[in-house]
């Protein structure tokens, strides 16, 4: 029998023992209070947080609560969960008058689900979690909050000299809380477009929440507007922070309107000449990232041309700084995501919907479908077909702000 030696070798768990009580120490030393990262996460930028909320929602909902408005730094990156629905407003005529209201699902990654909202109002305009609409027989203007459910009906307003081509724009402000019956305060713009001896015209008039009632009637004069008539009034509405900003056209060619509300004041700035300006091409306002540099998106056959303005001169660029091929976009998107619908074979046929100023999406309207195009990847992230849904409908986006957003937010996102 050979005798047993006395083994050199000392236990795993000894020599093990020292490193991992190190690291525990370290990982000790290295942690925060869960208060004092969420106190962190809320004065960073939108994306940040969302994460943070993702891992100590309890807290950050605890922080809301206490402290009111969050107080977020502007990112330059979208976060693309704010987009939560899409509205979509149809009418029908036969057999009898009605209307619906289609509430498009997109917050859970995997799965767009149409659902009705109501069977009045009609979206005009929508911005941080709050909806402005013409509801009911009487046609009143209502802000509502389909987060919460509650709403607010405006005054009457002063009437235009005419009520075809109106534009209507909420705005919301960020600074306070608790402060109307929906929780913010906010302002309505009202903005009409006129021609008059060769320059342009534009009548305004603004509802503040904070005082309950419509500002006077104004009238701007827009030396810079040339032309004999409109072809096109002002398109769908772009803000980014207190400033509102509209695409229309003339006879001349194409402008681009800012007002800054807080100061009343508006400016007029033409398009470059290789700029295209004839009203067939479809086009949209956008920003480049989140109230970032404003961009002119322009549908021509199955591309998207983007337009951008210099940022040292204001001036805007002779030519498109980037085009988006639509059909290579689409085929690829569809052949990774399967499903019912086939990649299509030949150039697509397309309209330009509306672009979410928080999100970076811009809504895509073809024969196959909705398709949402992250305008920071330049790629489709979504794609949502409903025979339910007709092409001549209404649409608008309804995202949240953050701090609507978060006490709301979901752990499927």
């Amino acid at each position: 029998m050979v005798p047993s030696r006395p083994c050199s070798c000392r236990p795993i768990y000894a020599a093990a023992a020292p490193s991992q009580a190190a690291r525990r120490r370290r990982q000790k030393a290295a942690s925060m209070p869960l208060d004092v990262l969420v106190d962190i996460a809320v004065r960073t930028d939108p994306a940040t947080l969302v994460r943070c909320a993702a891992t100590c929602m309890d807290r950050v909902k605890e922080y809301i609560s206490l402290h009111g408005p969050l107080c977020l730094q502007q990112g330059d990156r979208f976060v693309l969960p704010l987009l939560r629905d899409n509205l979509i407003y149809q009418s029908h005529g036969w057999p009898k008058p009605e209307e619906e209201l289609f509430l498009v699902d997109t917050s859970v990654p995997d799965a767009t689900k149409l659902r009705t909202a109501s069977r009045r109002g009609f979206p005009l305009s929508s911005r941080d979690g709050l909806v402005l609409a013409r509801v009911g027989l009487a046609q009143e203007l209502r802000v509502c909050d389909p987060a919460t459910g509650r709403s607010l009906t405006l005054p009457s307003e002063q009437a235009f000299p005419r009520t075809t081509g109106v534009n209507y724009v909420v705005l919301v402000r960020g600074d306070d809380k608790g402060a109307t019956s929906i929780g913010r305060h906010f302002q309505v713009v009202k903005a009409y477009l006129e021609m008059s001896q060769y320059s342009g015209n534009l009548q305004l008039q603004t509802f503040s929440s904070e005082h309950g009632v419509w500002v006077l009637y104004t009238n701007n004069y827009l030396p810079n507007l040339f032309g004999n008539h409109l072809q096109q009034s002002l398109g769908k509405a772009l803000v980014t922070g207190g400033t509102v900003h509209w695409l229309c056209q003339t006879d001349t060619g194409s402008y681009v309107l800012k007002l800054r509300v807080r100061a009343a004041k508006v400016m007029a700035r033409m398009l470059p000449k290789g700029f295209p300006h004839h009203e067939q091409h479809q086009k949209l306002l956008a920003t480049s990232s989140a109230g970032r540099d404003v961009l002119v998106l322009v549908a021509e056959e199955d591309k998207i041309a983007a337009w951008s303005q210099s940022k040292h001169t204001g001036k805007w660029q002779q030519r498109p700084h980037v085009v988006i091929n639509m059909t290579e976009k689409i085929s690829r998107f569809l052949e990774k995501a399967g499903g019912s619908c086939i990649p299509p074979t030949n150039p697509v046929q397309f309209k330009l919907i509306w672009f979410a100023e928080k999100s970076g999406t811009v809504l895509i309207d073809t024969c196959r479908g909705f398709f949402w195009l992250d305008l920071q990847s330049m790629e489709i992230v979504r794609w949502f077909l409903d025979h339910r849904i007709p092409y001549t409908t209404h649409n608008i986006p309804y995202e949240m702000s953050l701090t609507a957003w978060v006490p709301t937010f979901s752990s499927t996102l």
